[in-house]
């Protein structure tokens, strides 16, 4: 079984070379039954991200760079899902934050029949790390999400998920947005259109990789997020009142 795993990533430099061989590593020791492929998918970075991709990509045979000339992280991972053939596609963020042991939740998932798999911060077994205000912020978003959109998954924006070819095929082409949000529209997608959806727990902490900093403006994201959760609502009743005809 052939699994890519894809790493968005956007001025990265601090962390591309050691998060990437770190994933590789784990391929070797843990995933070594199956084939595995990692895509760095550079949307625009304009530090030396590139440079040590490509460098990556030369020196490793099951590593491959992908350079996108725009921004936004969902770009990044849905363009390397397009691009590259496999039968489960992962993505998680290049700074690690979930423990890499819980890459074989997903695929578990996924060959027991699920089409889409994403790591919780929120289920029973899940250990959490970050700060009280992205916590906060993040429990609130959520909160919001999962009221508005009558939905019983419990996280949206862990970027830590796998798909299946169903899923790639016939969900992600209808997926809209470029950024952060991307995550939360796929899974509404998929879930109103009764796809199988499994939650695993994670072991995620955001101070993993201290060297790295965050480009992410939490409270302009998060007010966009809710725009888009409108917009999202009002694309999943149109969706729903064509199940209703059909």
């Amino acid at each position: 079984m052939k699994i890519l795993i894809v790493l968005p990533a956007y001025n990265e430099e601090l962390v591309v070379v050691k998060s990437t061989r770190q994933v590789l590593e784990f391929c070797q020791q843990d995933l070594s039954a199956d084939e595995h492929l990692i895509v760095i998918a550079n949307n625009k970075s304009n530090d030396r991200t590139r440079e040590l991709g490509e460098d990556l990509a030369r020196r490793f045979e099951q590593i491959e760079y992908l350079y996108l000339d725009k921004k936004g992280k969902g770009l990044a991972w849905r363009s390397a899902f397009q691009k590259y053939s496999a039968d489960i596609y992962i993505v998680m963020d290049i700074d690690l934050a979930v423990d890499l042991r819980a890459t074989k939740l997903l695929i578990e998932g996924i060959k027991k029949g699920n089409d889409l798999v994403i790591g919780s911060r929120y289920l029973k077994d899940s250990q959490v790390q970050r700060s009280r205000c992205r916590d906060f912020i993040s429990k609130v978003y959520r909160f919001i999400v999962r009221k508005y959109l009558a939905t019983s998954i419990t996280d949206f924006q862990c970027g830590f998920k796998a798909i299946n070819n169903k899923i790639k095929q016939e969900i992600l082409p209808k997926t809209k947005d470029d950024g952060f949000f991307l995550d939360t529209e796929l899974l509404m997608l998929a879930e109103k259109q009764g796809y199988k959806i499994k939650e695993v727990p994670v072991n995620w902490s955001a101070y993993r990789n201290l060297q790295r900093k965050s480009t992410v403006n939490i409270f302009e994201t998060t007010i966009d997020y809710l725009k888009k959760v409108w917009e999202l609502k009002k694309r999943l009743k149109k969706l729903q009142q064509k199940i209703d005809v059909d």
